[in-house]
């Protein structure tokens, strides 16, 4: 209990740091918990030695954590966010993954590991960490971006094949047949959770109505009920039963109801995992921190072109691919569970379990990092396709629209109504081509992009109306516009000042289409009310 206390104290005190720095919180935790460790003042009981592995309390601890993550991770995971991607999702993920355990996997035979070791090693650096990837997307506001919902899909099929990949090596040394009946559990399993999403929670909500802290009791209850169907009816890992329990409430509009409910419980058990992931790791050795340097340049070096790549190739733009590549350049949590599955089927010692969470915590802590907006700018002119671009247009004298969006047609009908040229730049390549489709001269790339803004020759425009999703865009179309007017679109006051110091005229889209949604109601409510009056009489 001590121990436990110890650990919030750190945990605390790391956050506290990060607010202080205004650093990241992940690699500050990570710091702290690795310098917990070297105080010395860790029971030597609750770390993990060759002999009592299975028992050291910290690594159970630190898997626990980790199944409420997972499970809070997995509600944000629904597949309809990314269906219109599924194609970039499903290439990026199998490109990416094939690639990167491949290099692993060479990586790890030249350190002198046999070729089962390696073998874990591979799957350990192929995936990405869906915790630190969905962190730093809420943290830009980048959720619901296209490049957004490819990554969320990608970190979503990564994750199962990871599953997929724990439970077949948990089960190797027992024979091709218990193989193939851990797979035919997971897939069971599955099953139960789409048959819990569709018809079970549904049914008990319309029927119970319950408020927020029933509503909380229910998801825990799920949460350990699924971990138990998991453990104990289809002997499957912990992590498995967390998923799909986090699957279950993935589906809209149950999701945004359990994501306020998870928000605070998310954030204490994530400060508590890499807090005891750092005190796990401690202060390696020579050895083990050279291996697990190399591990992560792997990650780093072969993900982001790999997924960049790969991503142009199915139609995304230079910065959004390069922006994708960056956020998953790390290893996953469930490489945690595999290596602790490997020790306890006797396949990896706990030296390389030390590798490859050292690993993790590596590649954690550099995303923060590298996963931004300005590494991404930095690394574009490093892009071998991007100096072959026209960097100058003919146009001029027209109106500039960056980003259609669902009003675009609002703002364009009228203009071209008027006898105005119309020019619009989208990155949907559906949008794209159905604009084309009605005669509007349409440009699909990236409106921030200096080269595409000279391109439609922003700066001969007469008006620029800027529909982008990010400030951050609409601020370096200012930078490129000239003297054209610019018309920005934002939904916040901070946004609206920052707009106006920029030079641009804000327009807040927030208060009018709350307006119109509250007249609407209140003229829906006001006929439903004549109506039962009309009934009654």
């Amino acid at each position: 209990m001590t121990f436990f206390a110890m650990l919030l104290l750190v945990a605390a005190l790391g956050h506290a740091l990060a607010r202080a720095t205004r650093l990241p919180t992940i690699p500050i935790l990570l710091l702290c918990g690795m310098g917990f460790a070297a105080l010395g003042v860790v029971p030597e009981a609750a770390l993990p030695e060759d002999g009592q592995f299975a028992e050291a309390p910290l690594l159970r601890f630190l898997e626990f954590c980790l199944a409420f993550l997972v499970f809070a991770s997995g509600v944000e995971l629904t597949p309809r966010r990314f269906s219109r991607h599924r194609r970039a999702v499903a290439w990026i993920a199998a490109v990416q993954f094939l690639l990167a355990a491949a290099a692993g996997f060479g990586v790890a035979l030249w350190m002198g590991f046999d070729l089962l070791v390696s073998c874990y090693v591979a799957a350990a650096v192929a995936a990405s960490s869906t915790l630190v990837g969905l962190r730093q997307l809420r943290a830009r506001r980048a959720m619901f971006e296209p490049f957004g919902r490819v990554v969320t899909g990608v970190l979503l099929v990564q994750d199962v094949v990871l599953i997929v990949v724990i439970v077949l090596m948990m089960r190797l040394a027992q024979g091709a047949g218990m193989m193939a009946a851990g797979l035919g559990a997971l897939l069971l399993l599955a099953a139960v959770a789409f048959l819990c999403q569709q018809k079970v929670v549904p049914a008990l909500l319309r029927r119970f109505r319950p408020d927020e802290e029933l509503l909380l009791l229910w998801i825990v209850a799920f949460l350990f009920l699924f971990i138990g169907l998991a453990v104990y009816l289809f002997d499957l890992p912990m992590i498995a039963g967390a998923f799909f329990a986090g699957i279950l409430f993935s589906g809209f509009p149950l999701n945004g109801l359990v994501r306020g409910q998870l928000t605070s419980l998310s954030d204490f058990f994530l400060a508590l995992f890499f807090v005891c992931l750092g005190v796990v790791v401690g202060v390696p050795g020579g050895e083990v921190l050279w291996q697990a340097l190399g591990l992560s340049l792997v990650v780093v070096v072969v993900t982001p072109p790999v997924v960049t790549a790969v991503a142009e190739w199915r139609g995304m733009h230079t910065r959004p691919a390069v922006e994708s590549g960056l956020l998953l350049a790390q290893t996953s949590e469930f490489s945690l569970v595999l290596a602790l599955s490997g020790v306890l089927a006797g396949h990896l010692t706990a030296g390389v379990f030390q590798v490859i969470a050292l690993t993790a915590v590596i590649t954690m802590t550099l995303t923060p990092f590298i996963g931004t907006e300005r590494m991404a700018h930095a690394l574009l002119p490093l892009h071998p396709l991007r100096r072959r671009r026209p960097l100058r247009g003919d146009l001029r004298g027209h109106v500039l629209v960056l980003g259609f969006g669902s009003a675009g047609m609002w703002v364009v009908k009228p203009l071209r109504a008027a006898g105005h040229e119309v020019v619009v730049v989208d990155d949907d390549a559906v949008v794209c081509a159905e604009l084309m489709r009605l005669g509007i001269h349409t440009i699909r790339g990236d409106g921030s992009d200096e080269h595409t803004l000279a391109k439609v020759g922003a700066s001969e425009a007469k008006l620029v109306i800027c529909s982008m999703r990010r400030v951050g865009d609409a601020l370096k179309v200012l930078e490129h516009s000239g003297e054209a007017p610019v018309l920005v679109r934002v939904l916040e006051e901070a946004d609206a000042r920052l707009v106006e110091r920029a030079g641009g005229t804000p327009i807040l889209s927030a208060k009018p289409a709350a307006e119109t949604f509250l007249q609407w109601f209140e003229k829906k409510c006001c006929t439903e009310d004549e109506k039962e009056e009309g009934e009654s009489a």
